[in-house]
């Protein structure tokens, strides 16, 4: 009995010792921790961008407005907005007006007038009957008759009927007058805007205009058409109070495009060198970024500041251990200290 009883202890305690030895083993097993992936740190290079929208406009001196020089009535318009013309190109037809053509008649009977009074103050000074004086003033007055009939010549106000041409081959972006509409002298009827002159202004973030540089090159999207390529020619100096942007022009070289078409630019800033690592390893976190590496099966936090990102992958900068891993996926499951499990190829989180 008392051999039986010390048996049937040994076993017991054998059972509490294995017992106890299992709980430990669970309580490790059961340890929280997460499955990740990871990647070498690497260095690398990225080219920086600036992504901005905009329009298509004229640039600096490619807009054209076209005015009478005198007043006249319209008698044909010949082109409307957004029609392509060459250089020499018909946009309107206009017919002097009754005032201007008497104002014509008017300077050509003045400059007869003049003549004769300078013809007859020579002879008179050459027979002592006239003073130098006077023939000065003769002269003179002959120089104005003239030059004033000169003028009115070069405007077109000794022809019945004119024609306004297409300085240049453009576009036609505005027609400020209709057929029949009486135009004092000075008034506009068309605009033409040089094809070749034609550029991209974009609105930049004030934070990413400080990147931005004369020369620097772009790709503009025309959205819904073509992509063209150009260079900065402009970052203007100031905040748009309406946008509250920074407009920058981007020549596009003399390339096809529509006035007002919607554009997306990306503007090359430069080349980025440094740590290289998938854009989704740095998240946001209390305003700053994050990536997480792995040292002895757990997670480290290190706080890094982004330089570049493009095509699905960053440049950091930060107190990044280069003998330790990067987590690239499972990373917005961590925190300090916690287990990883890093997952074998083709293992799913």
């Amino acid at each position: 009995m008392t051999r039986f009883f010390g048996s049937g202890a040994r076993r017991l305690g054998l059972l509490l010792v294995a017992g106890a030895g299992f709980a430990g083993h669970a309580a490790l097993a059961g340890e929280p921790s997460v499955l990740v992936t990871t990647a070498p740190v690497t260095q690398g290079a990225l080219e920086r961008s600036v992504t901005a929208y905009g329009r298509i406009a004229p640039g600096a001196g490619a807009a054209r407005t076209l005015a009478t020089a005198y007043a006249a009535t319209v008698t044909a318009v010949e082109a409307r907005p957004g029609m392509s013309v060459r250089r020499g190109q018909v946009i309107a037809r206009i017919e002097t007006a009754p005032a201007t053509r008497a104002a014509y008649a008017q300077a050509v009977a003045t400059r007869d007038e003049t003549l004769r009074v300078l013809a007859h103050t020579r002879a008179l000074l050459a027979r002592h009957l006239a003073t130098r004086t006077q023939l000065a003033q003769a002269e003179q007055a002959a120089r104005a008759a003239l030059a004033a009939l000169d003028a009115l010549k070069r405007e077109g106000a000794d022809r019945a009927m004119a024609a306004v041409e297409a300085p240049f081959a453009g576009i036609v972006t505005a027609i400020s007058a209709a057929p029949g509409a009486a135009l004092p002298a000075g008034t506009a009827i068309a605009t033409v805007v040089r094809r070749a002159g034609l550029v991209a202004v974009v609105g930049v973030d004030p934070g990413d205009a400080r990147r931005l540089a004369a020369g620097q090159a772009a790709l503009v999207q025309v959205l819904g058409g073509a992509a063209l390529r150009g260079r900065i020619d402009m970052v203007a100096g100031e905040v748009d109070p309406r946008t509250g942007l920074v407009d920058a022009t981007v020549g596009l070289g003399g390339a096809p495009a529509l006035v007002g078409a919607m554009v997306r630019a990306r503007i090359d800033t430069g080349t980025v060198r440094g740590v290289i690592v998938p854009r989704d390893a740095a998240l946001p976190a209390e305003g700053r970024d994050v990536i997480w590496q792995v040292r002895d099966g757990h997670a480290v936090r290190v706080v890094v500041r982004v330089l570049a990102s493009a095509r699905g992958r960053s440049i950091v900068a930060g107190r990044i251990d280069p003998a330790l891993p990067v987590v690239v996926s499972g990373n917005y499951q961590l925190r300090p200290g916690i287990a990883v499990r890093i997952a074998r190829p083709g293992q799913g989180g």
